[in-house]
């Protein structure tokens, strides 16, 4: 740049001097802010497209770390389920050792009685157990109901979930996207066969070697045997405990089974007129003994454990999928934003360098026009 040699309105070194000095101190000051943050970018105008690409990061964190929570959530819930189920096991167990206990001839109509309380007793806590299973005001289980013929004599028969009210399925958003989500249906353990396959049309629930309705149909026989009318008479446990009342509907055998107190009541009592149990549920609770029945309910709730089980392993799946994502994301941000401190203190170095530097030309370019004094004092 060219300028007059001598002049004295016009500092044009100083001018120069002061838009370096400034320029230093506006480098400075970046430096000190990056370096007290701890971020390359505190606003826009430090990286525009930085800050477009840390804001999109920064929410899918927060996003990753929500959905994290959800699936903890849903963890809890299978936790309590399964645990209730753990229980119900037991509890099957025990009535399993009664029912093979009953399968004795020598014992007395009272012996028999006080062992059908005992199962009937342990039947309501398992219905107590699926009614208090919840999680938030959510009933894992399905509630229990008993059913009412027309004539209201059903009083001991079971239909598992009230279809008023009824909670599940559950579904829990694991992503930011409305499709990212696991569902977990309700397990409405007390259901009869016909109203659970109902309840789980197109699921798949029910197929294979889940045994649906024999929860419901155990209660039925054991509920039915508690009435002292159609309890086992002395001398008649191994008839009683170990075989079914009828196959293929042999009204003989029917007959044999129920004994001298034989009645068509009986029968119907248990198995007609009955809300949301069909034929296949007849068939359980009349074609099969007391300890196939018991069998299949431990079976059933076997099933139902590991359907909890299934997604309690998938959903810690998906907690390390998150835990993971969550990682790089944070890892994608810091590099983006965070600052470098080895790069910035070396640039805070050198700043500080040429605002000294600026300082002191500031200084001597202010001292120039000193030159044209000395002229004048020549003069």
């Amino acid at each position: 740049m060219s300028m007059p040699s001598s002049v004295l309105n016009t500092n044009i070194a100083s001018i120069i001097a002061q838009r370096n000095l400034a320029g230093a101190q506006t480098q400075l000051s970046v430096s000190v802010e990056r370096l007290s943050s701890g971020l390359r970018i505190n606003r826009a105008k430090d990286d525009a497209a930085g800050m477009a690409v840390a804001s999109v990061i920064q929410s899918q964190i927060k996003i990753s770390g929500t959905a994290h929570r959800n699936i903890n959530d849903a963890m809890s819930m299978m936790q309590t389920a399964e645990g209730a189920l753990q229980e119900a096991t037991s509890m099957l167990t025990r009535i399993k050792e009664l029912a093979t206990q009953g399968g004795n001839d020598s014992m007395s109509t009272e012996q028999y009685y006080f062992l059908i309380q005992e199962m009937y007793q342990l039947m309501q806590e398992l219905k107590n157990t699926a009614a208090r299973t919840t999680f938030n005001g959510n009933n894992l289980l399905g509630t229990f109901r008993v059913g009412e013929a027309a004539d209201g004599d059903m009083e001991g028969m079971v239909v598992g979930t009230p279809k008023v009210g009824q909670n599940g399925p559950w579904q829990f958003l694991s992503g930011a996207g409305s499709n990212d989500f696991v569902k977990i249906d309700l397990i409405p353990i007390w259901a009869s066969q016909e109203e659970a396959l109902s309840l789980t049309e197109g699921s798949g629930y029910g197929d294979g070697s889940v045994k649906v309705g024999a929860l419901n149909a155990l209660y039925t026989r054991i509920a039915f045997l508690a009435d002292p009318d159609f309890s086992p008479r002395v001398g008649t446990g191994y008839d009683k405990f170990s075989k079914s009342p009828t196959v293929n509907g042999d009204e003989a055998a029917m007959e044999e089974w129920m004994g001298s107190e034989s009645n068509k009541t009986g029968i119907s009592k248990m198995t007609t007129n009955v809300p949301g149990v069909g034929a296949a549920d007849e068939v359980n609770v009349m074609s099969k003994s007391l300890n196939e029945l018991v069998d299949d309910a431990v079976l059933q709730i076997n099933a139902h454990r590991s359907y909890f089980g299934a997604f309690y392993g998938r959903l810690e799946h998906n907690i390390a999928n998150l835990a993971a994502q969550s990682e790089n994301l944070t890892a994608a941000l810091s590099r983006v934003q965070d600052t470098d401190y080895g790069a910035e203190t070396s640039a805070l170095t050198r700043v500080q360098i040429l605002q000294q530097a600026a300082t002191a030309m500031l200084a001597q370019a202010n001292a120039m026009p000193n030159v044209i004094l000395g002229l004048l004092r020549q003069q």
